[in-house]
């Protein structure tokens, strides 16, 4: 495979969106008023419970749930984090491809070769692992978007990192891997893994750098 050079570092994101989270937070006040409540327990769902907070806070709301054993009063977790349906989620996750390598039909893939490929096929080599929280589940079930190609999961997920088949499409090192980016992705990923939404992002490690935007 061709290679990063050593002195990169490996590009590990969580890309998260404030207009999304803002929309939410208008929603949630505009209809519960006073009695809006946000849940912050588990780092508000792997977001960034300080930011959230401060964003939430700005938008008048008071009431926050922090304790593990406690029940919100209002129950508006999956809106407000993007995790219901109709609603795109605040958190995507995007990796690097760190290398490229061009393999024959019949190629084992992995550890334990649980899987070989099916034709001539291009393989990604990802920097992201069950280390930074990707699910083992999601080996060979999983989907992972390099381009504007998606491909398979190709065996199994080691620690540091993924192995992507996208068939007859090309890569290059460098390249965004993006998991999920939207409701259909992020919906694919939670049936893959077997997986709740929230369980998906809070596992999320800390090698993963969060950052905020306004798109």
């Amino acid at each position: 495979m061709s290679a990063a050079p050593e002195s990169s570092g490996v590009r590990r994101v969580a890309r998260l969106s404030a207009r999304a989270l803002d929309e939410a937070l208008n929603a949630l006040t505009t209809e519960h008023g006073d009695a809006a409540e946000v849940d912050l327990r588990a780092d508000a769902y792997g977001h960034g419970a300080i930011e959230v907070e401060r964003r939430a806070r700005s938008r008048g709301v008071v009431r926050f749930v922090r304790d593990a054993d406690a029940s919100p009063a209002l129950d508006r977790t999956s809106a407000l984090y993007g995790f219901g349906l109709g609603h795109p989620p605040l958190l995507s996750l995007t990796g690097e491809v760190v290398a490229v390598k061009k393999v024959a039909a019949g190629t084992a893939v992995s550890y334990g070769y649980t899987y070989r490929t099916a034709a001539a096929s291009t393989l990604a080599l990802v920097g992201l692992g069950y280390a930074d929280g990707v699910p083992r589940s999601a080996s060979s079930t999983a989907t992972v978007r390099v381009g504007g190609h998606r491909g398979l999961v190709a065996g199994r997920i080691a620690m540091d990192q993924l192995v992507v088949d996208l068939g007859d499409a090309d890569a290059t090192v460098g390249d965004d891997a993006v998991l999920w980016d939207d409701e259909e992705s992020f919906a694919a990923w939670c049936t893959a893994t077997g997986r709740a939404p929230a369980e998906l992002t809070t596992r999320l490690g800390p090698r993963i750098r969060r950052v905020w935007s306004d798109a």
